[in-house]
């Protein structure tokens, strides 16, 4: 409510504004408000899920009653990690389905997550983009669109995501095309577990050098393959 009821007048050089809303959903305990507890078929779970989708649309519909603030505001909604999933509780956890792994893991069910992008008249609706990003892209994001400058006194592993997301072809409402913009210059993706470098990606390729689900002692086991072909990282490719 408090975001939804502050929102901003029309944006100029004088009052941009920025909202950072970071969820404590869909994380245990589980917590849905009256409006959508029983509401949905997957449990305490989806009902959360809703929860949250009821809280962004909220927000959204409030910046949609002004059409020049709408049109001036970049969304962006992600999740940090994959689901935990647990057979034992199927009501209050989430599922990876066909990716290996869960949160806390490097492998894919553990990192894979989508995003929404959102910007009237600026990102084209209705379609599915295959490229790959990283969280750690937001900054560098946030950044062009600000018009700032990057550190210049350090490496960062962060890339803006507009080549990506700045897409002219507009699909019709209902038809979810998959595009490939190919602007992005991610290539190459590091994976940790603390200050340890597990896994690395580069284009399809995936490779783990450690696969151990203790991070504290870890155990070698290196693996390869291609994630478009195994996303469930099941087996060793020679690549």
């Amino acid at each position: 409510e408090e975001p939804k009821n502050n929102t901003p007048p029309p944006p100029s050089s004088k009052n941009p504004f920025f909202l950072s809303l970071p969820f404590s959903h869909v994380h245990l305990p589980q917590f849905a408000g009256v409006d959508q507890i029983g509401k949905s078929e997957r449990g305490y779970f989806g009902d959360s899920v809703a929860e949250v989708d009821s809280a962004v649309g909220a927000i959204l519909n409030a910046v949609k009653v002004q059409e020049t603030l709408s049109e001036n505001t970049f969304a962006f909604l992600t999740s940090d990690n994959g689901a935990r999933p647990n057979t034992r509780d199927t009501v209050h956890t989430g599922n990876n389905g066909l990716l290996s792994g869960r949160k806390g893991q490097i492998w894919e069910g553990g990192l894979r997550e989508p995003a929404v992008a959102w910007w009237p008249n600026t990102i084209a609706g209705h379609q599915v983009i295959m490229d790959v990003a990283v969280t750690t892209d937001v900054f560098a994001t946030f950044a062009e669109l600000a018009g700032a400058s990057l550190p210049s006194d350090r490496e960062m592993d962060t890339i803006s995501m507009l080549s990506i997301l700045n897409i002219t072809h507009a699909g019709k409402r209902g038809d979810a095309r998959m595009v490939s913009a190919g602007g992005n210059t991610r290539n190459v993706s590091f994976f940790y577990q603390g200050c340890q470098l597990w896994a690395v990606r580069m284009g399809p390729w995936k490779a783990h050098f450690f696969t151990s689900p203790k991070p504290t002692f870890p155990v070698p086991q290196f693996q390869d393959y291609d994630v478009t072909v195994l996303p469930s990282g099941v087996d060793d490719v020679d690549a």
